[in-house]
């Protein structure tokens, strides 16, 4: 962790890491070596030998023992694919994962691996919805997570808002079509504008409640609302409309709204953040375990980063781990 913080993507970095600063790590971290820093072979060694099973399930016992998931609170599973463990001339796959993030307290609150093809997200989501132990949350997916049994999981103690896409193209084409029928009184929506970049963004959230009339409604275990958001894009005197459409347990607009928000936030907050500032898809490790687990770590550091630091940005705080070894030391072993 101490290497990773302080910007190392490789074993050979973070083995150099610990060679230079291997005075703080006795002074500060309290390491004790009586028989010198450990090589690089037996850094290698260990990255391998580690279950990243394992880890991942100490990964998300640790979030629980340090942060409270707030009831009503937003959290978005997603997956990410860590492009440099692959090279696809020597037939490796690169590594899979699904993120749980929470939106409110800005961290990952667990992930796994699903890296030999990107359907394994379904099974996988369910084990790990099941090892969050998340209560009266809202649970938000891209469509590939649009299928019966993730709704039968997320809705046992959760709500859930899931992206409906081709790969449900019956009940996709009915709510298409339900869309463009007249509103009743069953239909809500608001309607927010956002400028930036030089365009403007109007964003309409449409929830219709009235849906006795699909023939599967018992099979989307608590389905309670057919959501759609309109988005209407002007820039440079050109507009492009595009529509997504969703399945909820939600019957509130609002808290409807917020959730398709925060599920597209993920991609700055999380994603963005661990390529720009962690160097995630430049990591060079490609031995599957030690790819996995130094992707948990880089997480951890992430994380901490986010829980412990009161610097304005996530990469001033990163910065301040590479540089100052009082802010490193305070980010990685704080209560």
């Amino acid at each position: 962790m101490c290497g990773v913080s302080a910007g190392e993507m490789s074993i050979y970095g973070i083995r150099e890491f610990a060679r230079l600063k291997e005075s703080w790590l006795k002074k500060e971290v309290g390491l004790q070596l009586p028989n010198g820093l450990p090589s690089y072979d037996t850094v290698r060694r260990t990255l391998g030998i580690l279950n990243p099973v394992q880890f991942q399930s100490l990964f998300i016992k640790w979030i629980e023992s340090q942060l409270k998931i707030p009831a009503g609170s937003y959290v978005s599973l997603d997956g990410k694919t860590l492009r440099g463990s692959g090279n696809k001339a020597e037939g490796i796959e690169p590594l899979h994962l699904l993120h749980a993030y929470s939106h409110e307290l800005g961290v990952v609150i667990g992930q796994m691996e699903c890296s030999r093809e990107k359907t394994n997200e379904i099974p996988v989501s369910k084990r790990l919805i099941g090892a969050l132990k998340i209560k009266n949350t809202v649970i938000t997916a891209d469509a590939l997570l649009c299928q019966k049994e993730v709704c039968k999981k997320i809705a046992k103690d959760n709500e859930y808002v899931l992206a409906l896409k081709a790969n449900q193209p019956m009940m996709e084409q009915e709510v298409k079509e339900f869309f463009v029928c007249p509103a009743e009184q069953t239909r809500s929506e608001i309607t927010t504008f956002d400028k930036g970049h030089g365009r403007l963004e109007e964003r309409t959230y449409t929830l219709d409640t009235n849906i006795g009339w699909f023939a599967d409604k018992k099979e989307w275990k608590n389905l309670g609302a057919f959501g759609m958001c309109e988005s209407i894009i002007r820039r440079k005197g050109k507009k492009t409309i595009e529509k997504r459409y969703f399945i909820t347990s939600l019957k509130d607009v609002h808290t409807f709204a917020k959730a398709v928000r925060s599920h597209w936030a993920i991609e700055n907050n999380l994603h963005w953040c661990l390529d720009v500032i962690f160097h995630d898809d430049q990591c060079p490790v490609m031995e599957r375990n030690k790819a996995e687990n130094l992707a948990i770590i880089r997480r951890i550091v992430y994380n901490r980063i986010k829980m412990m630091s009161d610097m304005d940005t996530l990469s001033m705080g990163k910065r301040a781990c590479i540089y100052d070894d009082s802010f490193r030391a305070k980010i990685l072993f704080s209560c």
